[in-house]
């Protein structure tokens, strides 16, 4: 609310038709953010499609697509799942769906189906990946699962398939009885323990009995432990005459790197695993076993979040709404919200299950212990730890700090009238009342407004005179609550704005503004504005040489050259128009005469401009010419001087200086020759900090040589006609 206020308060010096684009451009901006903040957290719509199962399980990223729809979208457990609706998984995720015959379909990482279920048989088209199909039907009821041109039935049994783009199809029978049906060909029946392989190429189908075979775990199994380690039974049927046969476990399908590989004795093999996905099979020279794959969760409680353990909370009344928040659990599909006044959770005062990971309760003054239970797919629950929090009364919020009008100060009669006056106070946590009076008890109120913000600008006219204001707090049942202290300002006609520094018909030399600069003051408004300084040769101010723009009523100007100037300040309108302006002062810039050999000069030297006995200037010589056509820098150089530590070179052209620098060698390599042109310039050596007083100087001279133009060669655009 602060910030609305704010912009509606700045917009009151604007037209009214720039008032209502503004508002005009605001409603979009919110309208197109609800609508962005709307797409992209809604759910797609299915419309009317039968709801044929749910997703029972999944692990990582599953996604779903509807029939009539492009986009896919990520599925959370115990989704409902409609006809004709695309199934698919990410890279290391799965999936287990029930439909609601009690079949169930594993879909393994990698893997996409589509659902297409009529009154009398299921069908599912089998894009990619691998799959495995238990189904539950009664009696004749069978699934038929497409790929291609193929098409596997599955009556009461399990049935895997996989297939791999460009690579074979390969369906294993680990119960019951299934038929496959590929080209148009006849269907042969793939029988229990019978593994059924179509080529790619030819559509050439083998089917063969597997001697080697897994028992447990299943294909997909899940195990879940608290521990670091999961002991895993493995159990597994093999033919005694094949030779080294082993069993294999690795955390890849393509078994590279294995964790385990030893030789079976008897059938059954025992490991203990870390949390982790995991691939295991048969292997002999005989035969290699269909691959399964299971995972073992590590399985925790949930963290709590907020309220944080022992927070106080402060309440203004009788009962708050509390929102807790804890983090999500992506075994458990549901969290179980436990809140007691006692630790030991003997008597419950709310109890309630949730889908999310946050849920927000009505509660009461006093203190409090929350827990979460979560139960994982297995059906353990995990209790998380017990947090504390405190609801008591709220503390009564501080009265603001009044800031501007600063107590004591005087505002411009004209000025009020035009800008208005800005009141500004601290930020307060509660919505607060403004009030202005000529009394400074406030036995009568001339202003009262309430205020959602910390500022607030009056545009009302208001008469020169002294005036008072303050600003109390507001609670909750409206009544006023405490208020600041009280201060006082003075409305008058000032006239002008006052100049502090310079002092008028002040002079400067042209080295004290090029190093010191001169400081400009002035007096401080009670206004947010923007100030300009204006120098101009005349006190018309009918031609600004110079301007300079400031929030503050102070700076600093190093860029004045020699001459006489006028300055004022003056405060800007948002439109930029002069509210006020200060009356002109006077100002000169002047540059001493330096007397130096070669200088047209009678006069005698000064102290200041006697030269340094010891000091020598080497180069460029007393009125040498230097030729500047193939040069792109002129290496200055003097004599050291004992006792100097710091120099100071200047580069004169005539009087005026150019240039001007520090140095601590007793050389400098000037590369500004945009500064320079043909003819005589001066250059002088002084001590920095006037460790020596005096100055040398020396002349030179700059020359070019003349550029030849090229030769243009005229010729008529035919050189030659028959």
């Amino acid at each position: 609310m602060g910030f609305l206020q704010e912009l509606i308060n700045k917009t009151m010096a604007y037209s009214r038709f720039e008032k209502w684009m503004i508002v005009l451009l605001i409603g979009i901006l919110f309208l197109l953010s609800g609508l962005l903040y709307y797409e992209m957290n809604k759910r797609l719509d299915a419309g009317n499609a039968k709801i044929i199962g749910t997703i029972t399980f999944k692990q990582r990223t599953v996604q779903r697509k509807y029939a009539s729809r492009v986009v896919w979208e990520d599925m959370e457990q115990h989704f409902p799942l409609r006809n004709k609706d695309s199934i698919r998984t990410a890279t290391a995720a799965d999936a287990e769906i029930t439909l609601n015959d009690g079949t169930k379909i594993q879909l393994n990482e990698n893997s996409m189906i589509l659902l297409n279920l009529d009154e009398d048989k299921a069908n599912i088209d089998f894009a990619y990946g691998s799959l495995s199909a238990q189904n539950a039907g009664n009696g004749d009821s069978k699934i038929q699962i497409k790929t291609g041109e193929t098409s596997v039935s599955v009556g009461n049994g399990d049935v895997k398939l996989s297939k791999e783009e460009g690579k074979n199809l390969s369906v294993s029978v680990e119960k019951g009885e299934a038929e496959i049906a590929s080209l148009g060909k006849e269907s042969q029946k793939i029988g229990t323990d019978e593994k059924a392989t179509l080529q790619g190429n030819d559509g050439k189908l083998e089917i063969k009995k597997q001697e080697l075979k897994p028992v447990s775990p299943n294909d997909l199994a899940r195990f879940y432990t608290q521990e670091n380690l999961q002991t895993v039974n493995f159990e597994f049927q093999s033919n005694p005459n094949y030779k080294n046969a082993r069993i294999e476990i690795s955390q890849n399908n393509s078994f590279t790197g294995n964790i385990v590989s030893e030789k079976i004795r008897g059938s059954y093999f025992k490991k203990s695993l870390k949390e982790g996905v995991y691939y295991w099979r048969l292997k002999s020279e005989d035969e290699i076993s269909s691959v399964r794959k299971f995972t073992i969760y590590k399985t925790k409680s949930v963290d709590l979040v907020s309220p944080s353990n022992g927070q106080k909370i402060g309440a203004t009344e009788e009962t708050v709404y509390l929102n807790l928040l804890w983090t999500k659990s992506e075994l458990s599909s549901n969290y179980k919200l436990e809140i007691s006044d006692t630790k030991d959770f003997g008597k419950l005062i709310q109890s309630t299950t949730t889908m999310v990971n946050s849920i927000s309760l009505p509660l009461g003054k006093g203190k409090y212990f929350w827990r979460v239970v979560s139960t994982d797919p297995s059906g353990t629950t995990l209790t998380s730890s017990v947090f504390s929090f405190n609801i008591s009364e709220a503390d009564k919020p501080k009265p603001p700090t009044l800031f501007n009008p600063q107590a004591g100060s005087n505002i411009d009669l004209v000025l009020a009238e035009r800008k208005g006056i800005r009141f500004n106070w601290s930020a307060t946590s509660s919505s607060s009342e403004f009030l202005l009076s000529q009394s400074p008890k406030f036995e009568s109120v001339l202003l009262q407004k309430p205020v959602d913000g910390n500022f607030l600008d009056i545009k009302e006219k208001l008469p020169a005179g002294t005036y008072h204001w303050k600003v109390s707090l507001k609670n909750t049942d409206g009544s006023s609550g405490e208020s600041s202290s009280v201060r006082s300002f003075e409305i008058k006609t000032l006239g002008a704005i006052k100049l502090h520094s310079p002092k008028d018909a002040v002079s400067f030399s042209v080295k004290d503004v090029y190093f010191s600069g001169i400081p400009f003051s002035w007096e401080k408004l009670s206004y947010i504005g923007n100030y300009q300084l204006q120098i101009s040769a005349d006190s018309s101010f009918s031609k600004i040489l110079k301007s300079y723009s400031s929030a503050q009523n102070k700076l600093t100007v190093k860029d004045l050259d020699e001459g006489e100037y006028v300055w004022r300040v003056v405060l800007l309108n948002t439109d930029n128009s002069v509210l006020i302006s200060s009356n002109p002062q006077k100002l000169t810039v002047t540059s001493p005469l330096i007397s130096s050999k070669g200088l047209d000069s009678d006069e005698s030297m000064s102290d200041e401009t006697k030269e340094i006995p010891d000091l020598k200037l080497i180069f460029p010589s007393e009125g040498q010419t230097l030729n500047m056509t193939k040069s792109n820098s002129i290496r200055f150089r003097w004599s050291p001087v004992p006792g100097i530590k710091e120099y100071r070179f200047r580069l004169f052209n005539g009087k005026k200086e150019i240039y001007s620098v520090i140095s601590k060698n007793t050389q400098f390599d000037f590369k500004k020759l945009d500064l320079l042109d043909e003819g005589e310039f001066r250059w002088t050596i002084t001590s920095a900090v006037s460790q020596k007083p005096g100055e040398n100087a020396s002349t030179f001279k700059v020359e070019l040589d003349a550029i030849l133009e090229e030769v243009e060669v005229l010729s008529p655009d035919v050189q030659y006609e028959e």
